[in-house]
């Protein structure tokens, strides 16, 4: 626990030197896509209500692009310095190494959006009541989220043959489980154009994030909180346990 515990340690603080840039590039993709839906697209007949539809959804997703990245540094790593090899060799088993990188990755998408909040009450004003929102339910959903969000990251590292193949993770992965999960839409709407479509979508994990997170911070329409949160943590497991399963693969563990 002491080794893991130092291994997360490391990781954060690694995260918060670079902290400052990060999150002013997710600040400029938030406010772009908050201020062009809530403002600009009233003219084309969205309604008053998407700008708060889509914050929650901007904040929910946001983890999802940073996947590329984090797979990204973890395969130059494999195949470059092996920086992990050194780690493997720590007094701690290569499963709980694989689980502590999942959960610093998590973490870090964790403390990256979580100022997301308070900048769409400034962006919105009226328009976002964070009085509305049931903490209960979106604290345990915002942790769910990204938690999902790092074993993701974790067993897409597993899945992905070599460096060659960074560049099908956005159009095999991420843009597929992105514009099918409810981002610009509700699953309500889905079924409403086509009930056939509406429950084939179910097996698409950010479907859940979506429904998740605005049924806990919007209120509405939307899927059942409890079967989301249920739903998402047996992805995170199955990620989870396969992930670190094709990474000692990979890494020819003991």
């Amino acid at each position: 626990m002491h080794v893991c515990l130092q291994l997360l340690k490391r990781d954060l603080l690694l995260f918060f030197r670079s902290f400052s840039g990060n999150f002013f590039d997710t600040l400029c993709l938030f406010f772009t896509n908050v201020i062009v839906f809530s403002y600009f697209m009233l003219g084309e007949g969205l309604k008053e209500s998407y700008g708060s539809f889509l914050l929650i959804g901007a904040i929910a997703s946001f983890g999802l692009f940073d996947i590329i990245g984090k797979v990204s540094v973890l395969l130059l790593d494999i195949h470059g310095d092996k920086n992990i090899s050194y780690i493997l060799t720590l007094p701690i088993k290569s499963t709980n190494v694989f689980l502590v990188m999942g959960i610093s990755w998590a973490l870090a998408s964790a403390l990256l959006t979580l100022p997301l909040f308070f900048v769409g009450k400034i962006l919105l004003f009226h328009r976002f009541d964070l009085h509305a929102i049931s903490y209960i339910k979106l604290i345990p959903m915002y942790i769910t989220i990204n938690i999902f969000f790092g074993f993701f990251s974790l067993w897409l590292s597993g899945m992905i043959k070599g460096l060659q193949n960074l560049g099908s993770i956005f159009m095999r992965f991420i843009n597929p489980l992105f514009m099918f999960g409810g981002y610009f839409y509700s699953w309500e709407t889905l079924y409403k154009f086509s009930p056939a479509l509406a429950y084939l979508n179910l097996i698409n994990p950010m479907l859940y994030v979506m429904e998740g997170m605005r049924s806990a911070a919007l209120g509405g329409d939307y899927l059942p909180f409890f079967a989301c949160i249920l739903t998402l943590w047996g992805f995170n497991i199955l990620l989870a346990w396969h992930g670190c399963k094709r990474l000692k693969v990979i890494l020819d563990c003991i």
